[in-house]
């Protein structure tokens, strides 16, 4: 699996049809654009912010041509919000076209897990689950904040999230993308992410194996 961004899609599509004795056919099929080579290999192209990709009008033509209708429609400008949390640090914000219209970002401590037994133990347990509840909240509260209220087209996460989002506050929000595996939460990370959830996820298959 790997990740194109939309400017990139077109050259890949067109090396991927070199390298793999140029393209046999291409179709939508449920939520993935299909590519299949000559010598058998199979492509899934998806959308990462979205569940199915855009309409079918989009993927008329030849391949390439496809590619570029697909990259015009993930560089449509978008208000996107995203929400990142992990290891007591948060960073919260709504981007339009890319641009940080509003956020907030924050960092609090909390105690790593100790080796000392007894009630050392269980002090430093209580300590650390003390520590992580108050920076969740910080959390949530800047998530309100920036979020509760704010107009935007799709919700993007990354990081742990899920303590956060079961604020009723923020029962609302749906995300349309999450990214597991982040960064420490900083502002410049939301504009990353923010792109990177208008990328395409790639799924090549050798031998025409069954991409879903």
């Amino acid at each position: 699996m790997v990740e194109i961004e939309p400017e990139r899609l077109r050259r890949w599509v067109e090396n991927f049809a070199a390298r793999n004795g140029g393209i046999a056919a291409h179709h939508a099929e449920g939520n993935a654009w299909t590519i299949e080579s000559n010598e058998g290999t199979s492509a899934g192209v998806r959308w990462a912010l979205a569940d199915g990709l855009p309409a079918g009008w989009l993927l008329d033509g030849d391949p390439l041509t496809a590619a570029e209708r697909l990259s015009a429609y993930a560089l449509e400008p978008r208000r996107i919000a995203v929400l990142l949390a992990r290891k007591g640090a948060y960073s919260v914000g709504v981007l339009d076209d890319g641009r940080i219209e509003a956020s907030k970002t924050g960092t609090a401590y909390v105690q790593g897990k100790t080796k000392a037994g007894g009630q050392s133990q269980q002090r430093f347990a209580r300590r650390r689950e003390g520590q992580a509840h108050a920076a969740e909240k910080r959390a949530r509260d800047a998530a309100f904040a920036v979020l509760g209220s704010a107009r935007f087209d799709s919700l993007v996460t990354g990081g742990v999230v899920d303590g956060i989002l079961e604020d009723p506050r923020l029962a609302h929000l749906k995300p349309a993308a999450h990214f597991g595996d982040i960064a420490e939460p900083k502002q410049s990370l939301l504009t990353e992410t923010a792109y990177r959830a208008i990328a395409f996820r790639v799924r090549v298959v050798p031998g025409g194996a069954d991409l879903h």
